[in-house]
């Protein structure tokens, strides 16, 4: 009997669930208290296809493996060809043609256009009535288009959520190139559909590295490829210290006298390949010109594009930098002003991607942390802003991460904005999620003041995935001080376990 009850209990808990999540009242507004959270994806979260759906149906930018090796069986005869005759021009056009070739259906032409008609998304996740708590319907598109029009999408999505659930507003979570994709949102469509936004890791500032690739920076620091390789060696076990006490006290042997070979080897090549590949194939994409910074942007469009040929191309690239990009800042507070809440999310303590003049910033290991914060001052990765180094802007609070290293107070909205030490770009934990949803689901405007529990600095535990207030003493997240006997110990351990 009492098993007879808890089945029946069971089904009834279930059913008001379910009423209270898809049932909508007389007058067709949902009341469940789980506001619909969409998940605007980042670049290239969804795979791009040719011939989606069909039997021919293959990878267009997310290229099938044989193809890579097919392009690289290809080359070795021209490659050792360049061995012996030191003719890179001759290799830089049969690389650039065989890359242009591979990418072919990614690319678009000189006005932005796609060269393929028959490429799309790998899927496309439509708008659902569905909406648990915890959980968002994820936004998915060709991110290869005009921001805005990929922004239009977005409405379009946004208004048949709202029409499927009942509610009359949503909330964002827009990770990486999904804050751009908002930002134009926001600007084009105003704020009458959208409760919150969270920025995640966005790169609605732009990425320095990426912009150093478009001005035709493509040196690369040796320091800077061997903290980036370092990344992926995360926490601080035992057996995690000890390997990356032993590769960093090894990489520079190898590495540098590796970046060297593969500097003087673009320094050779690098002209043609600009001008017969990474312009054409990346230049002509209209969504990647998302990622250039407001202060590279002019060079960058004087550097890869030509105004003549480019002339469609550059109004519509034009359009983000001058109506978005520039004016992020107003479009955030106004949007503010008229009810939204906000929250902005930055990780830091990777290092970034070894490419240009900004390879040793701080960063969560894509994007670095001045740009998805919005204009924090940080310290060089592996460095501190020095001994006795006193806050930018003295606003009443402390904005000085507690390992000195980050400086919030020149953030453009430094009392909504959070800092995550050791998170990678949109690696997220249980931990950083529960935090998200606090925020979504909270009433009103929250800041970093709000909760004692999550206060403006934050370390990601690797071991509990959990997001703890960073202290001086959880802060050094890159330990190589080996504990001997702690190996000793593990080495033991692991002869007695085979």
């Amino acid at each position: 009997m009492k098993k007879l009850l808890a089945i029946l209990l069971s089904v009834i808990i279930a059913f008001s669930l379910s009423v209270s999540i898809f049932a909508q009242s007389d007058s067709d507004e949902c009341d469940c208290g789980y506001i619909p959270v969409i998940f605007v994806t980042g670049f290239a979260y969804t795979e791009l296809v040719a011939n989606a759906g069909t039997e021919d149906e293959y990878g267009a930018f997310g290229v099938e493996n044989e193809a890579i090796i097919e392009m690289v069986k290809g080359l070795i005869f021209p490659l050792i060809s360049l061995l012996i005759t030191r003719d890179y021009d001759t290799f830089a056009h049969r690389l650039s043609a065989d890359v242009m070739e591979l990418f072919y259906d990614a690319s678009c032409d000189e006005n932005g256009v796609p060269k393929n008609p028959t490429v799309d998304i790998e899927r496309f996740n439509p708008p659902t009535a569905e909406h648990y708590p915890n959980e968002y319907s994820t936004f998915r598109y060709d991110w290869r288009k005009d921001i805005f029009d990929i922004a239009a999408e977005l409405n379009d999505y946004i208004e048949e959520t709202k029409r499927l659930t009942g509610h009359s507003k949503v909330a964002l979570r827009s990770e990486s190139m999904g804050g751009a994709v908002t930002m134009a949102y926001l600007k084009t469509y105003g704020y009458d559909s959208v409760e919150t936004v969270v920025m995640q890791s966005s790169a609605f500032d732009g990425i320095s590295t990426i912009s150093s690739l478009f001005v035709g920076d493509l040196t690369i620091d040796p320091q800077s490829l061997v903290n980036y390789i370092a990344n992926f060696m995360e926490g601080n076990s035992t057996e995690t210290v000890l390997y990356r006490a032993l590769y960093l006290s090894l990489a520079k042997f190898i590495i540098n006298p590796v970046v060297s070979l593969l500097g003087n080897f673009i320094g050779n090549i690098q002209d043609i390949v600009y001008d017969e590949c990474i312009k054409p194939l990346f230049g002509y994409i209209p969504g990647l010109w998302a990622f250039v910074t407001p202060e590279t942007y002019e060079e960058a469009k004087a550097f890869m594009l030509d105004e003549e040929v480019n002339a469609e191309l550059i109004k519509k690239i034009d359009k983000y930098h001058y109506e978005v990009l520039n004016k992020r800042d107003e479009i955030i507070a106004d949007a503010m002003a008229n009810g939204v809440n906000f929250a902005i999310f930055s990780n830091y303590g990777k290092g970034a991607l070894p490419l240009g003049e900004y390879s040793m910033s701080q960063s969560d290991f894509l994007i670095e942390t001045e740009h998805t914060s919005l204009g924090a001052t940080c310290a060089k990765y592996g460095e501190t802003l020095g001994d006795g180094y006193v806050q930018a802007i003295d606003d009443g609070h402390n904005h000085v991460s507690p390992d000195n290293m980050i400086d919030a107070s020149t953030c453009s909205f430094p009392e909504i904005t959070w800092f995550v030490k050791d998170m990678m770009h949109t690696w997220y934990t249980d931990g950083y999620n529960e935090f998200v949803y606090k925020l979504i689901y909270t009433e009103g405007q929250e800041t970093i003041h709000t909760y004692e529990e999550y206060p403006q600095f934050l370390v990601n535990n690797q071991e509990t995935e959990a997001l703890e207030p960073l202290t001086a003493e959880n802060s050094d997240t890159q330990s190589t001080d080996v504990d001997y006997g702690a190996v000793l110990d593990l080495i033991i351990d692991k002869i007695k376990s085979e």
